[in-house]
């Protein structure tokens, strides 16, 4: 998705995963560190990297990693945030949701759709997520958007990724006043739903904090929880 971007790329510096979309957000920039055997030196690496484009990131670092390791955000001047649950299921409880929702998949001509839901539901300027969920990107073959309506309103959004053999779920959003209603739990199972349908083995997502009970009761399990950092 980086590498559609003018802003945005990809790439391995030495085991950990660097990557730059240029949307300022610090979840959308940043390091991630999959292998706990990472040297500390490959994290110093990979932040000097995205560093260097001026954006504000983060880093991610799978359990397991050696204090070290973990060490190398806060020698930047990072801030420790809550952990992230990364939760899976191959098995999800079917959730369609109210009566009155109506979910279909976005066309990448709709990408703005998305953006105009989940700019108000992450308190987040719509045209920094419009550089991100583009009509290019929403045209991936591994990338599929959804939109749940209520009376031709457009109120909760989801976006699914398939990597290898599993898909993952991100953005999922709803606007505020149509919260707590079942909407949001609704558009992810069909996320996920769509996905495993398509021949994924499982599905997965991280979930913050205020997701982690609805993810739950669907079907996900946590599998671990990532420590992470942001810039001030």
């Amino acid at each position: 998705m980086a590498d559609t971007l003018s802003t945005g790329w990809v790439r391995q510096v030495g085991r950990v995963t660097a990557l730059v979309t240029g949307v300022p957000v610090a979840s959308l920039n940043g390091v991630w560190v999959t292998n706990p055997r990472t040297p500390p030196a490959d994290i110093d690496a990979g932040l000097a990297a995205v560093s260097a484009s001026g954006v504000r990131h983060c880093v991610q670092l799978r359990p397991g990693c050696d204090a070290a390791a973990n060490e190398v955000p806060e020698r930047h001047g990072m801030i420790a945030q809550p952990a992230i649950a990364l939760m899976a299921t191959g098995d999800l409880a079917a959730d369609q949701g109210p009566d009155e929702l109506l979910i279909r998949e976005l066309a990448p001509a709709e990408a703005s759709t998305h953006c105009q839901i989940a700019g108000p539901a992450f308190e987040a300027p719509v045209d920094l997520l419009a550089q991100l969920l583009t009509p290019t990107v929403l045209g991936l073959p591994a990338v599929r958007g959804f939109v749940g309506e209520v009376s031709g309103k457009p109120v909760v959004t989801a976006v699914s990724v398939a990597v290898l053999d599993t898909v993952g779920i991100f953005n999922v959003a709803t606007l505020p006043g149509y919260r707590r209603r079942g909407y949001g739990a609704a558009v992810t199972a069909r996320a996920c739903q769509d996905g495993l349908q398509a021949g994924a083995k499982c599905g997965w997502l991280q979930s913050s904090e205020a997701g982690y009970g609805v993810y739950k009761r669907l079907g996900f399990s946590t599998i671990e929880r990532w420590g992470c950092w942001i810039t001030p």
